[in-house]
């Protein structure tokens, strides 16, 4: 079971809090991970939780146990079903008689704040969780490193340092951006994973210009763009492939 270091009390919150939440709570349903796991992977990402509705992060985990299944989404502006597209992702739970809720964390490693909203009654969780398999993506994922490698490279401007120093970057991103599992037998999620993980880095390093002239990062920004809503897409199914395995289980 892997465990990373918690933040320090003055980061940022760690990426993907709703998504942690959703699969060690479901892993601990399935009878793969215990409560107190769920509280120490919350307690990786923030000190303290409260939830906007009431409640620490033991009802937080209740709720969320209490679901008849779940899914995550990574929204991005003009998505549709009013999911909110500031949050990097949000846990959908379906509550089998009554509206799904929609779950989002913002704040810092000191202090975490987690929004409920209720969605429509007509909201279809399976559905929000996407249409598309992580065998379907896998293979577009692997052809995006290289091309997300070229994207760097050709924006690597003279104050970047040398290839030390932007290997470093890339695997300090890499890592904010990983997320950490609960016992699971499917080796196709954790590769997707860690291949979305390096991909976001390589945006998020481009994305920052590196140095290049602002007409550079202009004309990678198409490229840019469809590399990140590839690695959301990618992300979405590998770990909603994960949940519905813990939920058959």
């Amino acid at each position: 079971m892997s465990r990373s270091v918690p933040s320090s009390t003055t980061g940022l919150l760690r990426a993907w809090p709703a998504s942690a939440l959703a699969v060690w709570s479901a892993a601990w349903r399935a009878g793969l991970a215990s409560p107190d796991d769920v509280l120490h992977t919350l307690h990786d990402y923030a000190e303290t939780h409260d939830v906007d509705t009431g409640g620490t992060a033991l009802d937080l985990v209740r709720l969320v146990g209490a679901a008849r299944r779940s899914a995550v989404v990574f929204p991005a502006p003009g998505d549709a079903q009013g999911l909110p597209s500031e949050a990097e992702d949000v846990l959908i739970l379906d509550r089998a008689d009554r509206p799904p809720l929609a779950l989002t964390a913002r704040g810092t490693a000191e202090r975490c704040r987690w929004s409920v909203r209720e969605l429509g009654p007509d909201v279809d969780v399976l559905a929000l969780g996407g249409d598309q398999t992580a065998g379907e993506l896998e293979y577009d994922l692997r052809e995006a490193v290289g091309e997300a490698a070229t994207v760097i490279a050709g924006l690597a401007g003279p104050r970047v340092g040398g290839p030390a120093d932007l290997r470093d970057a890339l695997a300090a991103r890499t890592a904010a951006v990983s997320l950490d599992l609960p016992p699971h037998d499917r080796q196709r999620v954790d590769r997707m994973l860690a291949t979305a993980a390096q991909i976001d880095a390589i945006v998020g390093l481009a994305g920052g210009g590196l140095g290049a002239s602002a007409q550079q990062v202009e004309n990678a920004d198409a490229q840019l763009r469809r590399l990140s809503t590839l690695t959301r897409r990618a992300r979405a199914a590998a770990i909603n492939t994960l949940l519905r395995d813990y939920y058959r289980d």
